[in-house]
Order: C-alpha cells, then structure tokens, then sequence
C-alpha cells in the first residue's frame, strides 16, 4: 500500500500486526486506511494540518451524545495530522445489501435525525448556521474558487452570475429552525446495522444550524441512490410537512460549495 503521508511512530505501533485496506469513498481532501487488528476495526484518517482538528474536537464533544466513532488517537508531525477512530457497527445506508431493502433505509434514516434532534445545543461549541454558510460561500465567490459554468442548467437559467446568486440568498433569508447539525446527512455518512441506525461519520461540519439543510444534503443523497419517489416516504416517515421554499434555497447556497 502506497502511503501518501508519512507515517510517525504512534501511528505505525498502532498498525502492527494488522491487516490495512485503503477507503477511496468520499475521502477528497484526506487518504483513509481501514485497520483490522484483535477483531476490532479502526480508521486511520491522514491530512493536511487543520483539515482534522475540527472532526477531532467535534468528536470528544459529541461522546455520550450521539453515536459517532470513538477517538482512538489523534496526532500531528510537522503538516500533517493523523485521526485513528472506531469503526461504526453496520454498514453505509447506500451499501449494496440496503439499496435492496430502501424503505428500510428511508427509516433508518428518519431514525438518525430523531437522534440529532436529541443532541442539546445549549452549549455547542461549533455554530454552523446561515450566517456562516453564507460567509464560506462569498469567501469561494470571492476567491474565484467556484466555476459559474459547472452550475445546474436551470440555475443559470435564473441567475446571470455568482455574484447574483449570492445577493438573492442574502436578501431572501429564510427563518431557521435551529438543532444539532451533522453538516453533511448523506447516505454514505449514515450507518445501519440490524436494520436500525447506528451512528454517524465524518462529523468535521456538525454544530448548530437550521434543520432544513441537513434534510436538503439528505434530499440530494436520496434521490441519487434511492429515487426522488422516496423522498415523500421520508418526510412521512418523519412526520414532516416538506417545506419546499427552504429546500430550494439551501439546494441553491450548495452549489457555491467546493
């Protein structure tokens, strides 16, 4: 296996006697390595400096909160930073095995919002809401890092330039309903064992925010792997009436995303 980091001594005593498979699913900005050692499963995440700070933190706050992966080490050497966790009992809500059965997986995933809506924000430490995402997209405005022609067709049917999507999600707010936000509820991030949720990953984005964007990002992963006929199965399942005007709105603030 080719490493693209190099690998510091806390980490190779970690690796001793196991078996390593590299994870390319969804791992854009860092490289994953599965570790199977003394029937226990681990993930080694390996970035930049910065790019895993946030999960670290994000992670020892949400222990005993929600189900999300246990922190097995975290550590840095000169640019880079190294996160062993536990894996999640399961498997993705998009795998093989559950794409067979998917209104079991449009309840598995009504169950893991259920347990976001427990977490209790009070004093989250991480606020992820509209005023922040409307910073980061100016801030990809800004510095040119968003390409107007990679939009959606109908998008730029509606709007001449960035610039012109950015002042109507400024001047057109939407009311947020505020909780505990994972940042990024698609499928691949949403575990499921025995048919039943059983905990989240990549948790780098969480904090409080509106409810309706992490329905939005789940409305996206399921008409992809599902079917846009599952999603009103899922707002049912739910016990939600599908506010469509927020939904649009923040399917439009995603695509000055990176």
């Amino acid at each position: 296996m080719q490493f693209q980091y190099p690998i510091i001594e806390s980490v190779k005593d970690f690796m001793k006697d196991s078996i390593m498979t590299e994870i390319e699913i969804g791992c854009s900005n860092s490289q994953v390595i599965k570790i199977e050692k003394d029937s226990g499963v681990y993930y080694l995440k390996m970035a930049k400096k910065g790019l895993l700070t946030r999960e670290y933190k994000s992670l020892l706050w949400l222990d005993g909160k929600l189900k999300v992966p246990k922190v097995i080490l975290f550590d840095n050497y000169e640019e880079v930073e190294y996160l062993i966790t536990e894996a999640i009992i399961g498997e993705m809500t998009c795998s093989k095995n559950l794409l067979k059965k998917k209104n079991t997986v449009v309840k598995v995933l009504a169950e893991a919002f259920q347990h976001l809506y427990q977490v209790d924000i009070t004093n989250c430490p991480f606020n992820v809401a509209l005023d922040f995402k409307l910073n980061l997209v100016s801030g990809n405005v800004a510095n040119h890092l968003i390409d107007y022609q990679n939009l959606k067709e109908e998008t730029k049917e509606k709007f001449s330039s960035l610039e012109e999507i950015l002042t109507y999600l400024k001047e057109n707010r939407i009311e947020e309903e505020l909780c505990f936000s994972h940042g990024d509820t698609s499928l691949p991030n949403i575990f499921s064992n025995h048919d039943k949720f059983s905990g989240f990953i990549d948790v780098g984005d969480c904090g409080v925010a509106d409810k309706w964007f992490d329905l939005a990002v789940c409305e996206k992963s399921i008409i992809r792997n599902l079917g846009s006929e599952y999603i009103e199965p899922f707002y049912k399942e739910m016990n939600i009436i599908r506010d469509k005007k927020k939904i649009d709105y923040y399917h439009l603030l995603m695509e000055l995303y990176l």
